[in-house]
């Protein structure tokens, strides 16, 4: 079982983002989607999301989405957060094909921007 996993930090406040909301859908290439989860990110602003890829074909993706819009809404004053949509989203696909093990995706949020990178870690 592969298992994708990230740190997400705040860039505005300098910290981690605690309780960021992150989903993971499966994107097999039949285009149906398969939600795997729907969670929110620790104190420390990670998560970790185990994805059974016994059954996925070479070509099946995954998509994770942070839902940076709402986390910020969350934690500016209500002048910044009216500049803000909540449907701001960070959206992320995932290529697992050529890992065994676990990805990881740290990221840095800003309320317009992201910016990521990703190592991985095979078995």
């Amino acid at each position: 079982m592969r298992v994708i996993s990230s740190h997400v930090l705040d860039s505005v406040r300098g910290c981690d983002a605690a309780g960021i909301r992150v989903s993971c859908t499966r994107l097999p290439p039949s285009g149906d989607r398969e939600l795997v989860t729907d969670i929110y990110a620790d104190d420390a602003g990670r998560v970790a999301i185990s994805v059974d890829t016994a059954h996925d074909l070479p070509e099946t993706r995954y998509q994770l989405i942070f839902f940076t819009g709402e986390y910020f809404s969350k934690s500016l004053d209500e002048k910044q957060s009216a500049m803000l949509s909540p449907i701001i989203e960070s959206v992320l696909h995932l290529d697992l094909s050529s890992t065994s093990g676990r990805c990881h995706v740290p990221m840095m949020i800003a309320p317009h921007s992201h910016s990521v990178w990703w190592s991985r870690e095979d078995q």
